[in-house]
């Protein structure tokens, strides 16, 4: 009987472990149903929260001005029969900070939009006004520059410092002077070389006309330059003399390198001179003429050696008294040929002329030897023709120079 009453549930037990998965999955449906409902509830409080957040008015002090400006422009503004129009428009934002929309090429600013834009171009503007030309460079050709004169310098004495120095720590440019002129805030790739005019001017690109600049120190022209530039603010100039020429004095005598000596100061002692025109052993006497006046000087005076040689001086190197008189000797086509006295600055046509000149007419050369360094002797021609129209130097001749006039047929 109790075998029976089992088997009788044991249909039941099957049913009910049937039904158990059923039951299982439709609890888990209905759990994912709530959890996706209170999940977009929550998505859509959260939404809601960010849009009054954005959508949340901000107290910016630009808006409030900008504000104030167009109700003022609205009120001034004339009344017009058409719809009204919003004095402030929405502007779209982006999370908690607003997006400025600028307007398009077709489209036209406001007045307070112009007034700022504005603002902040000036402001650009001269924080880099320093680094711009103010005005076209006027480059001033050959034929204006010839109409122009230089202008003096009269405004621009020499400085205090300069009179204090020493004129053998000094010098004053002249004609003739080729100087390096540079820009130190304005990088270039044209020459910074100019020369010094005949008339003492200087013609620079960035001035209206040539300057004068005889007789001013190197670091004056550079003030009087960076005063004059005008096309750039607060131009910072440097000069410096890349060739003097100007200052020059005279040697001749027993020296092995006679003729013109370029001094690159106002002054320079005679030794100094001295070394460079190398004298012979047999000199004695160095007579140095200024101004027509003339000082004779030992060569075993350490202490006269020490005087001052100006621009255009003479020196003189020559032996003793008891030595006799120097000479040089002239052959060829002249009419007087042979021994002629010599004397210090003697020069070729000179020694021709007092050789009676040139016995017949016709090209004429003129062969020039004189003794080297290393004792032989070191032929050179010139044209009598060319140095008679100016077209080429009168070479300054030495003691015992030996000249020959040829002519050719």
């Amino acid at each position: 009987m109790e075998l029976s009453v089992a088997m009788k549930r044991i249909p039941f037990i099957m049913v009910l472990l049937l039904m158990v998965p059923h039951l299982v999955a439709a609890q888990g449906q209905i759990r994912e149903r709530r959890s996706a409902d209170r999940e977009s509830s929550s998505t859509g409080d959260s939404a809601a929260i960010r849009n009054r957040t954005v959508n949340a008015p901000r107290s910016n002090h630009v808006e409030s001005d900008r504000a104030s400006v167009a109700e003022s422009q609205s009120k001034s503004a004339p009344v017009s029969d058409g719809p009204p129009q919003s004095t402030k428009q929405e502007r779209p934002k982006w999370g908690n900070a607003s997006v400025e929309i600028r307007p398009s090429v077709t489209e036209r600013p406001s007045a307070s939009q112009n007034s700022t834009d504005s603002t902040l171009t000036n402001n650009v503007q001269d924080n880099t006004v320093a680094k711009k030309l103010v005005q076209k460079t006027a480059m001033v050709t050959e034929s204006q520059s010839s109409l122009r004169p230089a202008r003096s310098n009269v405004d621009y004495p020499p400085s205090s410092s300069s009179r204090a120095l020493p004129p053998t720590s000094l010098y004053r440019v002249g004609i003739g002077d080729v100087l390096d002129v540079r820009l130190s805030n304005q990088p270039t790739r044209e020459s910074t070389l100019f020369t010094v005019l005949k008339d003492g001017g200087l013609e620079y690109p960035l001035l209206n006309g040539p300057i004068a600049v005889t007789g001013l120190t190197t670091d004056e022209i550079a003030r009087r330059l960076s005063s004059e530039i005008k096309v750039i603010q607060a131009a910072r100039v440097s000069v410096s003399v890349r060739d003097f020429a100007s200052h020059a004095v005279l040697v001749t005598g027993l020296v092995d390198n006679p003729g013109r000596k370029i001094l690159r100061r106002e002054a320079m002692p005679l030794y100094a001179v001295l070394a460079e025109a190398l004298p012979r052993p047999e000199a004695v006497l160095v007579t140095v003429v200024h101004a027509d006046k003339e000082q004779n000087v030992s060569l075993n005076d350490s202490q006269g050696l020490s005087m001052l040689i100006l621009p255009g001086d003479t020196v003189r190197v020559s032996g003793s008294a008891g030595i006799a008189k120097h000479f040089i000797y002239v052959g060829g086509d002249v009419t007087a040929p042979g021994e002629k006295e010599f004397r210090d600055g003697m020069t070729l046509t000179q020694a021709v002329m007092s050789a009676g000149g040139i016995s017949r007419s016709g090209k004429t050369s003129v062969r020039v030897s004189r003794r080297n360094l290393d004792g032989f002797l070191a032929a050179r021609e010139y044209s009598l023709r060319s140095i008679e129209e100016g077209k080429s130097p009168d070479p300054l001749l030495q003691a015992g120079d030996r000249i020959e006039v040829i002519q050719s047929m």
